[in-house]
């Protein structure tokens, strides 16, 4: 992948989402400091002191701390709250993503992972209609930017499973395994993550999903 026209699409993808979700408002929304006391089964009372530290008006203004470290969040927004965090979360991913620098908290991160997730649309035991309620308020071009995200993080995804399938032949062959021995390692790998499940591109499974239709 061009480096240059990689970074150029990142920060058009950085731009695109900034417009689109100007003037998102939080309005009556669950906020990030009110879903953390959700997640910890706390009171009406302490849910009403914890709103009161989320003093941003603007998405845009949302402390990166409190993304980074707000993985779990995500999963206890409504509606409201999650199409006004949705674009700060989506920016800090790019932001973020290929910071190699092992001192910064987002370098171990669950966010990444927990944006993919919340963004994948579940349709087995009920959860359809959840995540559904969770997407209601995104409009047809919110959704698009959100797709071409999604879209841009399955091909950076498909250029790291390369290197990393490249990588695993290359330390199995170093290991003394024949050509025929590995090819069947990485049978035995396939079926298991076919049996689990866990899709090979995260990116992708999401477009599948639902947002695909919005490209």
């Amino acid at each position: 992948m061009n480096q240059l026209l990689y970074e150029q699409r990142k920060l058009a993808l950085i731009e695109e989402i900034t417009r689109v979700f100007e003037g998102v408002s939080r309005e009556n929304g669950v906020s990030l400091s009110e879903a953390w006391i959700i997640d910890d089964y706390g009171s009406d009372e302490e849910r009403v002191e914890a709103r009161k530290r989320d003093t941003e008006t603007r998405w845009q203004d949302v402390p990166d701390d409190d993304i980074c470290f707000g993985y779990s969040c995500l999963s206890f927004l409504d509606e409201i709250g999650f199409h006004y965090y949705i674009p700060a979360y989506i920016v800090w991913y790019l932001r973020n993503m290929d910071n190699e620098d092992p001192e910064p908290p987002s370098s171990s991160s669950n966010t990444f992972d927990s944006l993919i997730f919340h963004l994948t649309l579940e349709n087995w035991g009920g959860w359809e209609e959840y995540y559904l309620r969770k997407y209601s308020l995104f409009t047809p071009q919110e959704s698009k930017a959100i797709a071409q995200f999604l879209q841009f993080d399955a091909e950076r995804e498909d250029v790291c499973n390369r290197e990393c399938d490249q990588m695993f032949h290359e330390m199995l062959s170093k290991e003394g395994l024949s050509q025929e021995e590995i090819d069947v390692r990485v049978r035995e790998i396939e079926q298991m993550r076919i049996e689990h499940d866990s899709p090979e591109n995260h990116a992708r499974r999401a477009l599948e999903r639902y947002w695909g239709q919005f490209l």
